[in-house]
């Protein structure tokens, strides 16, 4: 179905670029070759169609199938291999975002399950979600993209959720954007690509470098020096099996002394040298989400 006067909303002020929307419709062939995914926001990623193996961040080769969807936090260093071909609804949004006008996002901290265990999990998509998505999918192949379409589609969203999915499995799923100072954590997920040690990120953070580390293993339920060498990890194994740049060239953005620092680093956490590691792994597009 076609738009009415489809210059008048091309051209409004309020019509979204693809980069900037909320939700976009994303479409995947098979390939061999696993692929990188960058989300610099939490998306939710519904499965239409088709079948994919997932990573994000340690949580490695998870399949997922139609009729799901998965949680993509901030800044997380995701890759997915395209098993059929694959028709996505992504929705990237903040976690200032509310389910309705009587409960918050914040509120979901309180249903976390009693020694709960986070592993990734997925939730299907029920029924009246799926159908929001059908009508999504086909406002947005008609045209449609105002920002203010897309606000509201989020509002609707999100208040599906809090109909038909119960407190503790949204708790459950959305665990990694949740917690005692989920203000303090966003701010961490938002940043820590951008800083290179503790005290930068306390300095960010207005914080002593003693009240930032207290503060965050309140928040994240362990150490700050262990959260960050586990997400260095995970960015320099992204890098080297990329393949885009030198090994050089990877020891001076993350801050190694040298080349031989780096494969030690390897060794340490990945079991092998860093050119080994490039040779059995490669990955094609980089697939943004959100820019």
């Amino acid at each position: 179905m076609s738009l009415f006067y489809k210059e008048e909303h091309t051209t409004c002020y309020h019509y979204t670029m693809l980069a900037s929307a909320n939700f976009q419709i994303l479409h995947f062939n098979v390939s061999h070759l696993p692929q990188l995914i960058e989300v610099d926001r939490s998306v939710l990623i519904f499965l239409l169609s088709g079948e994919a193996r997932v990573t994000c961040n340690n949580y490695r080769d998870r399949h997922q199938r139609e009729g799901e969807m998965l949680l993509l936090p901030c800044n997380s260093c995701c890759y997915v291999k395209i098993i059929r071909e694959c028709t996505i609804i992504s929705c990237s949004f903040l976690p200032n975002v509310d389910f309705c006008s009587s409960f918050s996002f914040h509120d979901l901290a309180r249903y976390i399950p009693e020694n709960y265990s986070y592993d990734f999990p997925v939730l299907p998509v029920r029924e009246r979600v799926a159908q929001c998505m059908t009508l999504l999918r086909q406002c947005l192949q008609d045209g449609v993209s105002c920002a203010h379409f897309h606000t509201l589609k989020e509002r609707e969203l999100f208040i599906l959720l809090r109909a038909y999915y119960t407190k503790e499995e949204l708790a459950a799923f959305f665990f990694p954007l949740l917690g005692k100072d989920v203000d303090f954590k966003d701010m961490v997920l938002m940043n820590y690509r951008s800083v290179r040690h503790i005290n930068e990120f306390a300095e960010l953070a207005h914080m002593s470098t003693d009240t930032f580390k207290r503060r965050f293993k309140d928040a994240f339920g362990e150490p700050v020096h262990k959260w960050m060498t586990q997400r260095k990890a995970e960015l320099i194994y992204r890098d080297i099996v990329l393949g885009q740049k030198t090994f050089a060239e990877i020891s001076i953005e993350h801050d190694m002394s040298s080349q031989a620092y780096l494969s030690t680093f390897c060794k340490r956490h990945f079991g092998d040298t860093p050119q080994n590691l490039r040779e059995s792994s490669s990955f094609d597009t980089v697939l943004n989400l959100r820019t």
